[in-house]
């Protein structure tokens, strides 16, 4: 028997055909290694065997109803925690939830729209849009402010957090209009939806011009709808009012946010105190802050513990971003959702470049300049840039800041007067929007 601590890796050697072990996880949980061969290793762990991988670190997760150890590909791999394992599920569970009543609200509102086509046409439109994809963390978040101030009716509230989603759909149909995007969540934007049904209908006309004018309008649906979900939720009207304010707030940091956003991509000179104000009003406040408060305020939440989720919610959120600029630079394009070197095609001012800009030498900076905003990039010059950002300590510097701002993020929770599994949520989170990159 060998033990070991949650997320340090235990290494052991290959197993032998027929081999039989069992390792203490903790103190009160077991997992039982059975039937292991070379060819077909694996585990047995709450009623059901699970294949793993042909070489052999063993850590620590946790699997819906029971722990087990995994014998993992990489030995550097360090796998989540059982906390993190517990969070994704948490996380997982509420999305379904979630999407059932985003599906519920469609129908009833095309329904009520069924004698008009043409509205239950763009009803349609914007329910696929919504639903196509997407981790809904706001409106988990949303949900977890809730329950932070210990609000009970989780029901109620999880109908009430669809309205974050519907915000979401407003916001990246108008992102898409500004950004002239072709695609969102691995089909096309809202606009491109329109534009073909004008095409393929023969309609008179420009096609682009239908799209662009239908997108706007789907976009102010989807945000009135939005209002309609908060202000239907059946809180008591004092707490309801309350939420539509901070809803309405974080629409306006969010674009003020843009503001801010589209400044940087045509300004000569951008420092890093700018783009930390684009993160935190566009990121911070209306991904995880904004969230965090509405279901907060729904459940009477008193000022400190409002404190606590913001002291939580804008450095994390800030850290979120400064992650994602790194995926978008060097991560998986798929795996980060971004096309690769989207931010210099679009000429964005992330931590990323803008402290590239401020360390790198005469060339590469020049470099730099040209390649800012190009949608002609090459692929050498593409490379070029990825190791201008590494060579100088822009990305170093980066991952650096996100650290920091994360650990600044989970202290703010410390003592604060917040249930403990919602802490602990939160601070898994924190920890798992860090590690992504």
């Amino acid at each position: 028997m060998g033990s070991f601590e949650t997320r340090k890796p235990y290494s052991i050697s290959p197993p032998q055909a027929g081999h039989f072990g069992m390792f203490a996880l903790t103190p009160s949980i077991q997992a039982f290694v059975m039937k292991v061969d070379i060819s077909f290793p694996q585990i047995y762990c709450g009623g059901c065997f699970i294949k793993l991988s042909e070489r052999f670190s063993i850590s620590a997760t946790k699997l819906p109803d029971a722990a087990c150890a995994i014998l993992l590909s990489d030995p550097t791999y360090h796998p989540p925690s059982c906390e993190m394992m517990e969070m994704k599920e948490i996380m997982e569970g509420e999305r379904i939830l979630i999407e059932h009543h985003l599906e519920d609200f469609f129908r009833q509102e095309m329904e009520r729209s069924s004698d008009e086509p043409l509205m239950v046409e763009l009803l349609e439109a914007l329910r696929e849009y919504t639903l196509r994809g997407g981790k809904r963390i706001r409106s988990i978040l949303a949900i977890m402010g809730y329950k932070a101030v210990r609000g009970d009716d989780l029901d109620r509230a999880r109908k009430a957090s669809i309205s974050l989603e519907l915000i979401q759909s407003m916001l990246l149909i108008h992102d898409d209009i500004m950004d002239r995007s072709d695609e969102r969540r691995g089909g096309p934007s809202f606009h491109r939806i329109f534009q073909g049904l004008h095409e393929r209908r023969g309609y008179l006309g420009s096609a682009e011009r239908f799209g662009y004018n239908m997108a706007v309008i789907g976009g102010d649906l989807a945000e009135s709808l939005g209002e309609k979900v908060l202000a239907a939720s059946g809180f008591p009207p004092e707490r309801v009012v309350e939420a539509v304010r901070v809803q309405s707030d974080m629409i306006r940091d969010t674009g003020f946010g843009q503001v801010f956003d589209i400044h940087s991509e045509v300004r000569p000179s951008w420092s890093e105190d700018m783009v930390e104000k684009v993160q935190k009003y566009k990121t911070a406040r209306y991904t995880l802050e904004g969230p965090l408060h509405i279901g907060a305020v729904l459940h009477g939440a008193e000022e400190g513990q409002l404190r606590a989720l913001s002291g939580y919610a804008i450095p994390v959120g800030i850290a979120f971003q400064i992650v994602d600029d790194i995926l978008g630079f060097f991560g998986d394009p798929k795996r980060g959702g971004k096309e690769d070197l989207a931010d210099i095609k679009e000429g964005k001012r992330t931590l990323l470049i803008t402290k590239a800009m401020e360390l790198a030498g005469g060339e590469d900076r020049r470099l730099l300049m040209e390649t800012l905003g190009s949608d002609h990039i090459t692929v050498e010059e593409a490379e070029r840039v990825r190791g201008i950002i590494r060579d100088c300590g822009s990305e170093r510097y980066s991952r650096m800041r996100a650290s920091e701002l994360t650990v600044k993020g989970i202290t703010a929770l410390e003592g604060a007067d917040l249930e403990d599994d919602v802490v602990e949520f939160l601070k898994d989170l924190a920890g798992y929007l860090l590690d992504r990159a």
